[in-house]
């Protein structure tokens, strides 16, 4: 998926830095949850496929300690020059997700992942799930943003289901499933059925 990725950048075809109100409230409201009965800094997060790092700037705006991961350079420039405008500290790192460790140090309480996971080839995940967990520590949650599987929609993320994050996370448990508020999309994104997965580390 990182060649797309990195051809969508180069284009300027990049629908998923066009979140719409609904998407961003949801977002809001699954961080909020997070964060309740806790007062800042909350501790370390990670942003796995940051892309241009919109959910990392809000993320050190709340009070964490922010990684924002991602294979595709040119969204990194761009995630960089976010940070500096907003006036947060972010580390943005060039890193592939199935070796997380060689960019990223352990201890992790919150892992955010809006699209990486459901575009992975089985292989992939399985390598993904085994670095996110060398780099979290025991209880960490993984806010995980996924189309439905088993939709033929050409070049877009196969998808994924409880089923595979079972699969590739043998050490976290889904806690919380529920269709993602769609509000607003159009396209095929808006037909994929997506949905939020929250899992813990035991």
């Amino acid at each position: 998926m990182s060649i797309g990725y990195q051809i969508a950048y180069r284009v300027g075809f990049t629908p998923w830095d066009r979140k719409q109100p609904a998407s961003l409230r949801e977002i809001g409201a699954l961080l909020d949850r997070e964060q309740q009965d806790r007062t800042p800094p909350y501790g370390r997060a990670l942003d796995v496929g940051c892309g241009t790092g919109t959910h990392s700037v809000d993320l050190a705006r709340r009070g964490w300690e922010v990684t924002g991961v991602d294979a595709v350079v040119p969204a990194l420039r761009r995630a960089r020059a976010k940070a500096t405008k907003a006036a947060v500290h972010v580390t943005f790192v060039h890193g592939d997700v199935t070796r997380l460790t060689e960019v990223v140090s352990p201890g992790h309480r919150l892992v955010l992942d809006l699209g990486c996971f459901h575009g992975l080839s089985d292989r992939q995940r399985v390598d993904y799930g085994r670095q996110l967990t060398a780099v979290t520590e025991p209880g960490a949650a993984l806010l995980l943003f996924a189309f439905s599987p088993g939709r033929r929609r050409g070049p877009m993320p196969r998808g994924a289901d409880r089923h595979d994050l079972r699969t590739a996370f043998p050490g976290w448990q889904v806690t919380d499933e529920h269709p993602a508020d769609v509000a607003g999309e159009k396209g095929p994104a808006a037909n994929a059925h997506p949905h939020w997965f929250r899992l813990a580390r035991q």
